[in-house]
């Protein structure tokens, strides 16, 4: 049976606009404030940073000398009761051999409070967050090394599940099978997405019914 790295938001839970919007907003406030200028210059220095460092975050430490911690207490704090738990998924991670891994931008306490309101943290076996990345975020090659050599992952025995097609496109570099979580599933998926779906519980299910990736 594949280990699994799993991505958090939008990913272990469907998309949603209010979780969205909230972080959205506290980035918006976070930047308007430290940088003192208008919501709309901290708009685009947000969408500009995170286009081309990989999360907003890297492009504040970098440019302004941002320290990390305070702003990702201050941007995690949200109202996560939009997110409500997944009985069926838990079911389906329980049954799982593999070992699921979270692996994303955010903290592990983001990571802990989310996987608690979806109702599944304890069939997470380990998280792997931005801070073990040493806040360099996905797709940067360097974390996905990381969580390689942390876990003693076997890529060609390992699937990532993420809704970000950039964050895939590095995973399946060093081999690791790939699968996009997206609402707009498309007939034609490209060389560095094996497969697409809309929801992770349809994902665990195939993998659990070896209907994909049935050579493991």
């Amino acid at each position: 049976m594949p280990d699994l790295l799993i991505d958090l938001d939008n990913t272990i839970y469907s998309e949603t606009e209010e979780i969205f919007s909230q972080i959205d907003l506290k980035m918006k406030s976070f930047i308007s404030t430290k940088l003192n200028i208008d919501i709309e210059k901290a708009y685009d220095i947000q969408k500009k940073y995170f286009l081309k460092y990989g999360t907003t975050l890297r492009g504040l430490m970098l440019n302004h000398n941002i320290q990390p911690s305070y702003f990702l207490k201050y941007v995690h704090n949200i109202n996560l009761n939009p997110i409500t738990k997944n009985l069926e998924l838990k079911s389906e991670m329980k049954k799982l051999k593999g070992r699921k891994i979270i692996f994303t931008n955010g903290t592990t306490e983001h990571a802990t409070n989310v996987l608690k309101k979806v109702g599944v943290f304890e069939e997470v076996d380990d998280i792997f967050d931005i801070k073990d990345a040493d806040y360099i975020p996905k797709p940067n090659l360097l974390p996905y090394k990381k969580v390689v050599n942390k876990f003693k992952i076997i890529p060609h025995n390992t699937i990532m599940i993420d809704d970000i097609k950039a964050n895939l496109v590095t995973a399946k570099q060093l081999g690791i099978k790939t699968i996009h979580v997206t609402r707009q599933t498309s007939e034609s998926i490209k060389n560095n997405i094996d497969y697409e779906f809309s929801d992770i519980v349809s994902i665990i299910k195939k993998i659990n019914n070896k209907d994909i990736f049935n050579e493991n």
